[in-house]
């Protein structure tokens, strides 16, 4: 079912796993960075009509696309490194799809790590804020997954405090 490593003591392959992210979000970030120095800065306008400096407003621009990466880097890190925990203690274990059987979109669903043959994860680093469609998405989602004879589990890394 999974391809994932399968070893009693996963750590070094976590390590190396956090190398390759790292290394990958470095670049990620590095090729933005560059790319932001051709972009058209016109909208800082608008910046300075809300009283933001044009030094702020790079800066904020700069960190929000840092943040982007990083989130989307962090999360498939730590989804991955879930994953590696799983197969190491249930070989069996890995993501699987299954059928979207509520709708035509997408075709299908990813079990992020199916466990035991039943628990279907779906692993989180963080709950995100989401607009209706993903929600209607996220339900269409848990409907297939018991349809397909599964029980849906969610692991949330980080949960917000309320």
């Amino acid at each position: 079912m999974a391809n994932e490593p399968t070893t009693v003591n996963i750590e070094p392959a976590i390590r190396l796993l956090a190398k390759k992210y790292a290394k990958e979000l470095k670049a990620k970030m590095d090729g933005r960075m560059k790319e932001m120095e051709q972009d058209d800065t016109t909208h800082y306008l608008i910046y300075r009509v809300l009283e933001v400096s044009d030094e702020e407003g790079r800066l904020i621009d700069l960190y929000q696309n840092k943040g982007r990466f990083l989130y989307k880097y962090a999360s498939s890190f730590l989804e991955d490194a879930a994953k590696l925990c799983f197969v190491s203690k249930c070989p069996d274990s890995g993501s699987v799809r299954i059928p979207n059987t509520t709708g035509q979109r997408p075709k299908t669903f990813e079990i992020d790590c199916l466990v035991d043959g039943n628990l279907a994860l779906e692993i989180k680093w963080r709950d995100a804020t989401t607009d209706g469609d993903h929600i209607t998405k996220e339900h269409a989602r848990l409907q297939a997954v018991v349809k397909a004879g599964y029980r849906p589990i969610r692991v949330m890394f980080y949960y917000p405090k309320q």
